[in-house]
């Protein structure tokens, strides 16, 4: 590098020093943008790094984003509830720049009589064109529940095709804990006009009648409710309880730590194996209503890059209240 710099300066007039230097510097750094895609690298993420993730590209730690916050084309995302129509725990305190878009009412809907399934494309375009997001932004989704409701807004937006989203690590109890600020600021929002590009990844969605062929063993069911649920000791308001004949138990709590941060891969494959659930197994991810089984679809798919793994969207609320489903009680 000494050598070569040496014999521009024998070219350039004194002048232009400074902003060849400035050219090649930002040639050979190691930038967290890809200026060919605009899409933000995480290589420089220790955190996450050290957790030994298949694809550790899907999620940021507290640390990071603190450094981060502010590059360019990234969107941070609060998908926290409302509380009677108004984002109350958002305006008590959110991570700088962050835009609430709440998960239940974006990412889920009743359809055909069904509560919390996924809508239609043109819903959640409508709502992230009236937030300003653009389909080149990276959004990193937080909550405040260990990444439960993030991860029903990533698959949503992995189902449509947003090229790329990440969840924090944590929620926002970790980056208070860690000491890092929360704003009282809402930011100004410029309208978009957010399309979805290309044709909807179905596979990550198994309907009825895909689970109901997992009876005859042509697939893994993981199911991701409380042990109560699971035994049909809580029907959550289901006309029936109890469990999908062969299902797994597994509660989607299990994959995370004390803190609310994901257990390391190790941890997270050795729990998954201790109940047969393998990496060439084909995986249908269920709860009551399709979010606790996307943290788990997430955990599968993406932290441990199982590759055949589907959310069942219509879950316990639709099986349990049908009359020709099979269900056992224990």
């Amino acid at each position: 590098m000494k050598t070569i710099n040496n014999f521009i300066k024998s070219l350039i007039p004194a002048g232009l020093m400074i902003v060849v230097l400035a050219i090649m510097a930002c040639s050979t750094s190691d930038s967290t943008i890809n200026t060919s895609d605009s899409t933000i690298k995480t290589s420089d993420d220790l955190d996450i790094a050290a957790k030994g993730y298949t694809n550790s590209d899907r999620i940021v730690s507290v640390s990071w984003l603190n450094k981060h916050m502010n590059d360019k084309n990234l969107k941070i995302i609060d998908v926290r509830s409302l509380t009677e129509g108004l984002p109350e725990k958002y305006n008590g305190g959110h991570i700088a720049g962050a835009i609430n878009i709440p998960a239940g009412s974006t990412f889920q809907q009743e359809i055909n009589g069904i509560k919390g399934m996924l809508p239609s494309a043109a819903h959640i375009e409508n709502i992230l064109s009236e937030n300003g997001i653009k389909p080149t932004d990276t959004i990193i989704f937080y909550d405040d529940n260990k990444s439960l409701w993030a991860s029903r807004a990533l698959w949503g937006m992995d189902v449509y095709g947003h090229k790329d989203s990440k969840l924090l690590d944590g929620d926002i109890k970790l980056w208070i804990a860690k000491g890092y600020a929360v704003s009282l600021e809402t930011p100004l929002i410029t309208k978009s006009s957010y399309k979805f590009s290309g044709t909807p990844n179905t596979n990550l969605i198994a309907d009825l009648e895909t689970v109901q062929g997992s009876i005859e063993g042509k697939a893994e069911v993981l199911d991701t409710r409380s042990p109560d649920e699971y035994s049909g000791k809580n029907l959550r308001g289901n006309a029936r309880g109890g469990h999908i004949p062969g299902s797994v138990l597994i509660e989607w709590k299990q994959n995370v730590s004390e803190d609310g941060s994901f257990l390391p891969a190790k941890d997270l494959k050795d729990l998954y194996v201790s109940a047969n659930i393998d990496s060439g197994d084909e995986v249908y991810t269920l709860c009551q209503t399709a979010v606790r089984a996307t943290h788990s679809w997430f955990v599968l798919s993406e932290l441990l890059g199982y590759p055949d793994v589907s959310v069942y969207d219509g879950s316990a609320i639709e099986w349990a209240n049908r009359e020709d489903t099979a269900l056992e009680v224990r």
